[in-house]
């Protein structure tokens, strides 16, 4: 699995000169239609639900020393190259999608349901450190893929030439279920 930083780097790369909320916001979509896309998380660090939308700390924390006023011209700790392919390909169709809206329009969006869930004790502007859900990202997030409404476009999925072969899977199925036979009957008769 991925990291943030390694994350936050990518778009870096990706948007030279990307200013601080924006690169929040584009790790905050990259997770969200990474865990519509795939039900896992695209990264393991949470994400807080400040005033101004989602934020993953840890890179916030990471870049501090680096961001020149708003620009963030890369992550100290990050690398692009320890992603997968289709960890890239999945920040690059949300930047593709993404990329042009303002901060601010990016903000607006990233309001929705696991942002005003994670927020619901908090006092509208104030500073709130809860977590998203990432549970209600998932089905936030899916439920806008089956919304009919633009969305970007998912990645290819990951290589599967080097999975094994149907009949394969299933001999091997036929041969665990002969090991384990008596054992499954026991418990059947429970």
């Amino acid at each position: 699995m991925s990291n943030i930083l390694d994350v936050g780097q990518y778009v870096t790369e990706l948007i030279p000169g990307v200013d601080k909320m924006k690169l929040y916001k584009i790790c905050f979509f990259s997770q969200g239609w990474h865990l519509a896309w795939t039900g896992l998380p695209l990264f393991e660090e949470e994400l807080q639900a400040w005033a101004k939308g989602p934020v993953p700390y840890d890179l916030r924390r990471s870049t501090e020393n680096v961001a020149r006023g708003w620009e963030v011209p890369h992550v100290p700790g990050g690398n692009s190259s320890a992603l997968s392919p289709f960890a890239r390909a999945t920040i690059e169709s949300v930047v593709n999608f993404y990329g042009s809206l303002t901060s601010a329009e990016l903000s607006d969006m990233s309001h929705g349901r696991a942002w005003q869930e994670a927020r619901s004790n908090a006092v509208r502007g104030t500073h709130c450190s809860s977590a998203l859900s990432m549970t209600t990202m998932r089905e936030e997030f899916t439920e806008l893929l089956q919304s009919g409404h633009s969305v970007p476009d998912s990645p290819s999925l990951p290589d599967v030439d080097h999975l094994p072969s149907f009949d394969h899977l299933l001999a091997t199925a036929h041969e665990v279920e002969a090991e384990w036979h008596n054992t499954l009957s026991l418990l059947a008769d429970r």
